[in-house]
């Protein structure tokens, strides 16, 4: 059990603290629900499944709602509706029935991003912070980044250099080489990527 320390409002979320140390933050309407008072004793594992019970319902209608708008992974999901005052539970079992329904699909976003990027002057390890930051299992960005193997990446980095390479007329070689390697570094590639790019693309005087 665990003493109700203090209660506060910001903007409809309620963030209640216990004596332990604890955080709970919940939409305002669903804690008046289950009002509290500070100085009252909690067992927060149970009060949150008595709030999460009643939130449910209105957790998965507005991430349906977020989804309508632009897609999202599972991790996405559930961050979004903890901002929004949605305990752990709740937005865990609302992403869990849309992963399950069908409506969000992680490693379909993997592959709607990866072969958007194919294309483009961008650094595989680019690609990789991108998908794990989207909560993308290292299996599915594994899979779904084969297709960036090294003739890809060093195409991708003399695109990439090739539009640089500009901003550093006028240095020395070394300068211009050092500059353009930690340009592309910034943008993701890999250092042998890098390298064949800017060999390449120095000892063009022709380059574009």
């Amino acid at each position: 059990m665990s003493i109700v320390a203090g209660i506060r409002e910001f903007r409809g979320v309620m963030e209640i603290s216990t004596e332990d140390g604890e955080t709970l933050r919940i939409r305002k309407k669903h804690f008046l629900m289950r009002p509290l008072d500070i100085g009252a004793e909690i067992d927060p594992e149970a009060y949150e499944n008595a709030i999460a019970s009643i939130q449910f319902p209105d957790a998965y209608e507005t991430a349906l709602t977020a989804l309508d708008f632009c897609a999202r992974t599972e991790k996405e999901v559930v961050a979004g509706l903890l901002r929004k005052g949605y305990v752990p539970l709740a937005a865990k079992s609302a992403a869990e029935r849309l992963r399950e329904n069908g409506l969000i699909n992680d490693r379909q976003m993997a592959v709607r991003i990866a072969e958007a990027n194919t294309g483009k002057p961008v650094g595989v390890y680019a690609l990789k912070r991108k998908l794990r930051a989207k909560g993308i299992s290292e299996e599915d960005v594994s899979e779904v980044l084969e297709a960036f193997d090294d003739e890809q990446q060093i195409a991708a980095a003399k695109a990439a250099a090739n539009k640089l390479i500009r901003r550093y007329d006028g240095l020395p070689d070394r300068e211009k080489r050092a500059k353009l390697s930690q340009a592309l570094a910034r943008r993701g590639f890999g250092w042998d990527a890098i390298s064949a790019a800017v060999d390449a693309l120095l000892e063009d005087d022709n380059f574009e």
